[in-house]
């Protein structure tokens, strides 16, 4: 049944409690099910669609305010915490046009304490206001992901990545042999030619597979054997085989630049990181909060960045320190463990060794301590350095410093695509008759099974306990929280 009061406001503010939860994936499906369920109240998708958005807009805000509201934020958040860079830049009419936030924390872990790698990707805004999400994020000691920047521009433009990524070699300076791993986009590689030119590029692998259409599973086998090849020798026979089967991909993969993708090859260290999937699971977890006003967003990561500082600061305080990290421990093992059946002979006793690993002979020099072979990152004095600092919250929007000279930001003028909008009805040709829907329960004509009121009847009647009609009618009353007649 319908019911007068069933508004949009109010079925929004019943739905509150439902969205907090940003892991759940809500649709209006499932929406309209649940209203039915809880009230006995039959909505459209329209508006179930129009609920949602009122609760979602009275759980993070109106969207056009968080633009005005964003100046405020980022000068609490630099007041808060010590050393954090933040840049807005508008239009001529003061409308939003890109912004970065890097926080101080992570700005000193990556130059003093972490691997010279930075992996970089972006993913799309959803909402209203669309944009896109730049980020770039550092790997830690222990192989654990931290974003260093982020911020959102209209586009992911050459533009938009040359002004973020120029902001972001101000925060951690020139840096002699810096890594840059991400996909093949050809404004990311313009703009990293252009503010980081004697950096090293790596493309992603994975994305290099996709772009080269390799489906079956043999084929990406192949191709990822020719990408982990660690000898030239191996590199060579899985290209002649891959030349051999795919010569269209062989073409694609020399044009690419094999040094950019190839760990043979590779002129640099890219520390053993051949995708851009650490970016990728950061765009994962936002995938619900890229539908939040833009302040919650900014505010969602340095959330994320406070939680992962203290939970890791907690679980790596204790230790010898001249120890590697857990993750570089459990690769030290490993490596140990298949290196067990090698034959090592000796040249010059106690100091150089010949061995044979049954695929190359090489020579060696002894060592005693392995763990003096590993980089300083790897060790836990740079992972405890990692997180020694703290982040702090920006607090509640009444409490925090509004000075009178900060920018006036306005939300970006969203344009439509030129043209009609499509229409999904088709043309019907010259004679054509339009058929009528004709029920295959009930007969009647203009509807389906699936929407017919004698099948929705029918399951309500299914859904009653078993007993009378009036012990039913008694189940429903006992079974609604509440009425609408109630609320006058």
């Amino acid at each position: 049944m319908h019911h007068r009061n069933a508004t949009t406001k109010l079925l929004g503010h019943l739905l509150e409690p439902k969205l907090k939860d940003t892991s759940r994936i809500y649709k209006g499906k499932d929406i309209k099910q649940d209203i039915y369920t809880d009230l006995n109240i039959y909505i459209s998708y329209k508006q179930a669609w129009r609920s949602k958005n009122v609760a979602l807009e009275s759980i993070s805000g109106c969207l056009e305010s968080s633009f005005a509201q964003l100046p405020y934020y980022c000068y609490n958040l630099k007041r808060t915490n010590d050393g954090t860079v933040t840049h807005i830049e508008t239009d001529n009419e003061d409308r939003f046009k890109i912004i970065f936030i890097a926080f101080g924390v992570v700005i000193r872990s990556f130059k003093y304490h972490m691997r010279l790698l930075i992996i970089i990707d972006a993913a799309h805004l959803k909402g209203i206001y669309e944009g896109t999400n730049l980020l770039a994020v550092g790997m830690d000691g222990n192989n654990q992901i931290i974003p260093i920047p982020t911020g959102v521009s209209q586009g992911e433009t050459g533009p938009s990545w040359t002004w973020f990524l120029s902001k972001l070699k101000e925060c951690i300076g020139e840096i002699p042999d810096l890594t840059i791993i991400s996909d093949r986009h050809a404004a990311i590689l313009s703009s990293c030619e252009a503010v980081f030119p004697n950096a090293f590029h790596g493309y992603c692998c994975r994305h290099l597979m996709m772009n080269c259409k390799l489906k079956s599973i043999k084929m990406q086998c192949l191709f990822w054997k020719l990408c982990k090849a660690y000898s030239v020798d191996e590199f060579r026979m899985a290209i002649n085989e891959l030349q051999a089967k795919r010569p269209d991909v062989y073409q694609r993969l020399i044009e690419a630049g094999v040094e950019r993708w190839s760990r043979a090859y590779c002129t640099h260290d890219r520390y053993n990181y051949m995708t851009s999937n650490s970016a990728e699971s950061i765009n994962n977890l936002t995938r619900d909060v890229r539908k939040a006003p833009i302040t919650n967003l900014m505010e969602w990561y340095r959330q994320l960045v406070q939680k992962w500082y203290c939970e890791r600061r907690e679980r790596y305080k204790d230790g010898p320190l001249d120890e590697l990290s857990p993750w570089a421990t459990e690769k030290m093992r490993k490596r140990m463990q298949k290196s067990i059946n090698w034959v090592v002979v000796g040249i010059e006793t106690r100091k150089v060794y010949e061995v044979d690993d049954h695929r190359r002979v090489e020579a060696a020099e002894l060592c005693n301590d392995c763990n003096g072979l590993a980089k300083r990152w790897f060790m836990r004095t740079a992972l405890k350095g990692t997180y020694q600092e703290l982040v702090y919250p920006v607090g509640e929007v009444s409490s925090w410093q509004i000075p009178n000279n900060l920018p006036v930001v306005k939300p970006p003028v969203m344009s439509k695509p030129a043209g009609r909008p499509k229409s999904t009805k088709r043309i019907r040709s010259q004679g054509e008759e339009p058929v009528t829907v004709r029920c295959g329960r009930c007969g009647a004509r203009g509807h389906n099974r699936q929407g017919c009121r004698e099948s929705i009847a029918y399951t309500k009647e299914r859904t009653y306990p078993r007993g009378s009609s009036q012990q039913a009618e008694d189940y429903f009353q006992q079974s609604m929280p509440w009425s609408f007649s109630q609320l006058g």
